[in-house]
């Protein structure tokens, strides 16, 4: 079964394409611009909203895109008012959930929830935020915010700061960039990177190269005047750069995020990164957009505010733009459709892999054994299906063949996706049946 098609949800930016965001692009200016064609549009459907942890902007912009499109709103806004309080499951809660409404939003403090949560609801289930996974009606937000004000994004520059760890909108506005073709410019606190295996998807996934590069406002901000840039290759001739860091000259856009303390997080060793009047007269940040999806805290002073390249609080306005979009495609298809995402399979069963090692994975809260999926061209990994963790696999076992073969060697990569089977130790994979190939 695949979990994201778009009439059963959105869960993850990694399944956006260029050709669904451009045609999400010009639905939202025909929403905003010409919002009374729309009027009444999802009169008669109830959509579900199911917060199980706080939040006043994203939940208030989804009821207020639900009821401008004349949508019923049944909302659950306080985690101990639900059942999950009483220990019922997030399956059984998603099932009864999904037969009291035509769609379901769902956010939630586990990774992987809103994908688990759509295997039994039976209705498009639109993730609202999971863990530290994905925020993607987010990303949405961000990338038509930056669309409003942009000829085109390929060529463009885009730094993302602060906890890169925790934060849940800093890594699916990288996916979203990266499909655009932006070059990534990161800068995480210390101790707030995100894991090195999500750089190593990204650069896989969009066949881009990782660089480093520097200018003296990193420092400020982070500790240290280098940061990893990725960019698509041939993008820029490495002849023109012949020092292995070079200065940054410019950034079109930078993301700031606030420090997830509610996730555990802590600044290390230094004050958090904050931006400051002063950076914003350095050149690096002349024609630079300043975007931060809120609430923010002291990375952002209030004097900051009425700065034309501060761009915060139109985010926060078109929010609700952005999410009809998403309502009219998911409910009103025969009318208002979109591209096919991508797909994100719902993953393989296989028990013999144990529990996820994300302790944050939903599987862990529910139980359940985690489901793989495998990505990578040149090198293949396997990622819990839910919450996308790194599974430690060694052996790749072939189906048809019965062979299995070190992960990483040409004989593994020579097997067809569909017939893979993962095993963490060889011993495993000889007591299944299957024999050893080299």
């Amino acid at each position: 079964m695949s979990l994201l098609p778009v009439m059963e949800g959105l869960h993850s930016a990694e399944v956006l394409t260029p050709a669904f965001l451009e045609a999400f692009f010009r639905r939202a200016r025909h929403v905003e611009q010409r919002p009374e064609d729309f009027a009444g549009a999802l009169e008669g459907r109830i959509i579900a909203h199911v917060f199980e942890e706080p939040s006043t902007r994203t939940r208030l912009s989804f009821e207020a895109a639900a009821h401008r499109l004349g949508a019923r709103v049944l909302t659950v806004s306080d985690p101990k008012s639900s059942s999950g309080a009483k220990g019922e499951s997030l399956h059984d809660a998603a099932k009864v959930i999904g037969g009291y409404c035509d769609l379901m939003v769902l956010r939630h403090a586990r990774d992987g929830a809103s994908r688990l949560a759509s295997l039994s609801a039976g209705v498009p289930v639109v993730n609202g935020g999971d863990g530290r996974l994905g925020h993607p009606t987010q990303t949405l937000v961000d990338l038509y915010t930056l669309h409003r004000r942009w000829e085109g994004f390929r060529g463009r520059t885009v730094a993302i700061a602060g906890d890169l760890l925790h934060g849940r909108t800093a890594r699916s506005l990288a996916w979203g960039l990266a499909t655009l073709g932006v070059r990534l410019v990161l800068l995480p606190g210390p101790g707030l990177d995100w894991e090195s295996s999500f750089d190593r998807r990204l650069l896989d996934r969009f066949d881009y190269r990782l660089r480093r590069c520097r200018h003296r406002l990193f420092e400020t901000w982070t500790g240290t005047a280098e940061a990893r840039l990725l960019e698509p290759r041939g993008l820029v001739q490495p002849s023109l750069f012949p020092e292995d860091a070079p200065v940054l000259s410019g950034l079109d856009a930078l993301y700031m995020t606030r420090l997830q303390s509610e996730r555990g997080a802590e600044a290390q060793d230094r004050p958090y990164c904050r931006l400051s009047a002063s950076d914003l007269r350095d050149p690096l940040l002349e024609e630079c957009l300043v975007l931060h999806p809120l609430p923010r805290l002291d990375e952002l002073p209030r004097e900051l505010d009425d700065d034309p390249r501060a761009i915060w609080f139109e985010q926060a306005r078109l929010g609700p733009v952005v999410r009809q979009v998403v309502f009219l495609a998911m409910l009103h298809e025969d009318r208002w459709s979109l591209p096919q995402l991508a797909p994100l399979p719902a993953g393989n069963p296989d028990h013999e892999l144990g529990n996820c090692p994300n302790p944050s994975c939903i599987t862990r809260a529910e139980g359940l054994p985690v489901p793989w999926r495998v990505v990578g061209r040149a090198r293949r990994s396997f990622l819990c299906a839910f919450c996308d963790g790194l599974l430690p696999v060694d052996y790749a076992g072939c189906r048809s063949t019965h062979r299995v073969h070190p992960l990483h060697s040409p004989a593994a990569m020579r097997i067809a996706p569909e017939n893979l089977r993962p095993f963490r130790e060889r011993d495993a994979a000889e007591s299944a049946g299957y024999v050893w190939g080299g």
